[in-house]
């Protein structure tokens, strides 16, 4: 039976004038993904439609099956870390959080919720950084 999963990311999109290696030292973070404008969305299927940007993610490190909360603290924690850093790309960049939950039916567990916080607010305020969540019910 299989668990219930959180699939939370950071993400800067739409970078055009850096390299995904640039933002990798500059933030001091190893990206989980990255995408490259111009490139096979499958990479299997040379015909398949390209991507139309750039993108790099960076995840919390401490995989899916972790509570909502803790993973957005441990990326919070990053991100305040190295605010000034991430405060440009959030100016220069599309920047978003990036949440899809994956519930999984009658394995005894119920649906992960997800709060977000006074200091989730406060940083989001000050970066400009929106939220995106996705709901798959399987």
């Amino acid at each position: 039976m299989k668990k219930n999963e959180i699939d939370l990311r950071f993400i800067i999109a739409d970078i055009e004038d850096n390299s995904h290696d640039a933002i990798t030292f500059l933030t001091g973070v190893n990206p989980i993904y990255v995408r490259i404008k111009g490139l096979p969305r499958n990479p299997k299927n040379p015909a398949s439609p390209l991507w139309t940007n750039n993108l790099w993610s960076m995840d919390s490190g401490l995989g899916k099956h972790a509570d909502f909360e803790t993973q957005m603290n441990a990326l919070l924690d990053i991100i305040e870390t190295k605010k000034e850093v991430f405060k440009t790309f959030c100016t220069e960049y599309h920047c978003e959080f990036a949440c899809a939950l994956m519930v999984y039916r009658d394995n005894g567990e119920s649906t992960p919720s997800v709060h977000l916080n006074k200091r989730y607010n406060k940083l989001i305020k000050e970066l400009d950084i929106e939220f995106d969540i996705d709901l798959y019910v399987f």
